[in-house]
Formats: C-alpha cells, sequence, structure tokens
C-alpha cells in the first residue's frame, strides 16, 4: 500500500460526523441507497454511541428489499412503486420516525421514479394504474397539479362513486390555487362516502382543523358522517346549486331512498346522509315544484327530527344568507 492509499485510508476517520450523517440523510431522501446505507454504517462504526442510526438502516434496507422486488417492467411497475410508498410509510410510522422534511423529499424523489415508470410503460393518459391506483395521485406528489386534474377527471366516468377519486380532484384543485372548485369536489366526495376520502393526504386545512373540531364534540365515531353538514352551514362548502336536467331527480330520488331505510332503521349514519342531501335541497327549493315527490316544508322537518341542535345552526345560517 503506497501513501497516497494509506491517507485514503484514512481521511474517512476525520470526517466530520454531522457531514457524515447528512450525507446518509442526503442519500436517502435522493433514493441512492447504497450509498445512504454506506454513510451510516460508517457513521455507526466510527461514533459508536454517539447517536443511534438504526432506524435509518432499517429505512434504508426496507427500500433496498422493496426496490428489488419491483417489476423491471411493465404496467405493474408504476402500481407496485406506489404500494411499496404506502408500505414504507407504515414502516416509518411503526418504527417512530417522524422527521418531516426528509419523508418529503423522499415521496418527491419516490413519485418522481414512479412518474418514469409510468413513462416508459406509455400509461401517462391511463386513468388508473394496474390494481386501480390513480394515475393522479402520483401526479399529485410530484407537483404537476395540471396533469394530476387531467388524469383524476378521466377517472370520474370510469368510477362516478368513487369517493378518494373526488378527493384527490379537491386536493389537486387546493394545491392549484383553487380552494372554490376544491371544495365543490370534497363535497361531492363526502356525499358519496366520507370514510372513503384519503383524508391523511387530504390538502385542506380548513376542513382538517373542523374535523377535528367536531371530533372533540362528538367522538371520532361519529365525526366523519356528520362533517359535511357543519362546513355546510359554516359555509366552508359552496352552496350545491342544481339545474332541472342536472340530476336534481335523481337526486331526490335518492334522498326519498335514504329517508325510507331511515324510517326502517333510524341510524346515525343514515340521518348524517339525509340532513346534508336535506340542506341541498332546501338551497335548491325552486327546482322541487318540478319534482313533486318531495316538498321544503317536509324537507325541514325531517332535518329537525334528525338533529335538532345542528337544524338550529342550520336556520341561522339561512337568517344570515337573507340579510342584505
Amino acid at each position: 500500500m503506497n501513501s497516497n492509499d494509506v491517507m485514503a485510508e484514512q481521511l474517512p476517520l476525520f470526517e466530520d460526523k454531522g457531514a457524515l450523517l447528512n450525507r446518509g440523510v442526503l442519500e436517502l431522501t435522493r433514493l441512492n441507497l447504497e450509498e445512504a446505507k454506506e454513510a451510516f454504517e460508517r457513521y455507526k462504526a466510527l461514533y459508536p454511541g454517539k447517536a443511534d442510526v438504526d432506524t435509518e438502516l432499517k429505512l434504508t434496507d426496507f427500500l433496498i428489499d422493496g426496490f428489488a422486488r419491483a417489476p423491471k417492467e411493465g404496467p405493474e411497475a408504476p402500481a407496485y412503486l406506489c404500494n411499496l410508498w404506502q408500505a414504507f410509510e407504515d414502516f416509518r410510522q411503526s418504527m417512530g420516525f417522524s422527521h418531516h422534511n426528509i419523508v418529503l423529499e423522499a415521496r418527491l424523489s419516490f413519485f418522481r421514479r414512479t412518474v418514469e415508470a409510468i413513462d416508459q410503460c406509455d400509461m401517462a393518459e391511463a386513468p388508473f394504474l394496474s390494481d386501480a391506483v390513480p394515475t393522479g395521485y402520483v401526479y399529485i406528489q410530484t407537483g404537476q397539479y395540471d396533469k394530476a386534474i387531467k388524469a383524476l377527471q378521466a377517472c370520474v366516468p370510469v368510477k362516478p362513486h368513487d369517493a378518494a377519486i373526488y378527493g384527490y380532484l379537491g386536493d389537486a384543485y387546493m394545491l392549484r390555487g383553487e380552494p372554490g372548485v376544491a371544495r365543490q369536489c370534497y363535497l361531492e366526495a363526502c356525499l358519496i362516502d366520507p370514510a372513503g376520502i384519503d383524508w391523511d393526504h387530504m390538502k385542506d386545512h380548513a376542513l382538517l382543523s373542523l374535523r377535528d373540531q367536531i371530533s372533540k364534540q362528538l367522538g371520532s365515531e361519529n365525526t366523519l358522517e356528520w362533517l359535511a353538514s357543519h362546513g355546510y352551514i359554516e359555509n366552508l362548502f359552496p352552496p350545491k346549486i342544481m339545474r332541472l336536467n342536472e340530476g336534481i331527480k335523481e337526486f331526490v330520488d335518492e334522498y326519498l331512498a335514504l329517508q325510507k331505510a331511515f324510517f326502517k332503521t333510524p341510524t346515525n349514519q343514515l340521518g348524517a346522509k339525509l340532513f346534508l342531501r336535506g340542506m341541498i335541497l332546501c338551497d335548491n327549493e325552486p327546482l322541487l315544484r318540478f319534482v313533486k315527490r318531495v316538498n321544503f316544508i317536509d324537507v325541514r322537518k325531517q332535518m329537525k327530527d334528525t338533529n335538532p341542535a345542528l337544524f338550529s345552526k342550520y336556520l341561522k345560517r339561512v337568517d344570515r344568507i337573507k340579510r342584505p
């Protein structure tokens, strides 16, 4: 071994421990996983007991193993990567790893790689990846909001009753700076199934704050069912105004079916659905004369019977709207 080799061998011994640890983190966020593992292992060897990097090593190994199992090509590859990221999220939470900035940077690198896989498979125009993951969800993660909206809009005719699709569409509009349109989408998602929304990745902080407030009042088991009604009353959601030829008859049919089911089995879930739809029908009162099978007075009576306290708040909302 010559003098240059000896110097090269000894130099890492004097490497600043902060720089070495930061290098490992940087390589992890860039998904240069072998380099990250090498940095973490060297740090652990040079500075035993100084800091615990076992969690970072386990996270790195998890991703190394996950990528090793990934399909090398074909339409399954992008969907596999999406599922791998979710598995990684679950794993790092179970490990108690909560370094938010590191996770955000790693997620961006991860989904950029997923977009590359989508492009390689010529799936950029596909509404869904191979296992029904919305392609637009991937574009949201990489900040490509125009692409995300286009891809998610293409999902709606395929799965018109999928709350998650409308939720992601709301996220894309919110991130693009259009909160009004976003909340129209969130309202549609709540009308379908509030539990079907991906609340872990929800981008509407006001809606999340309202959810937390309601949870304290009603308990977590009732929160999501009544969230949309509270949001509607507080004008967080814009009024859903319909036209005669744009679903009012179908909306009334759904309302009457829910009402019949509620009379038979008066559950909290059915009551919440009835109340929300009742407010929407009241906002569309002029159209009810063309439908005949339901009237404004009966709708309000149903709302009052279902949730008197919330009905009182609804009347105050109506008074505020009527004031000049």
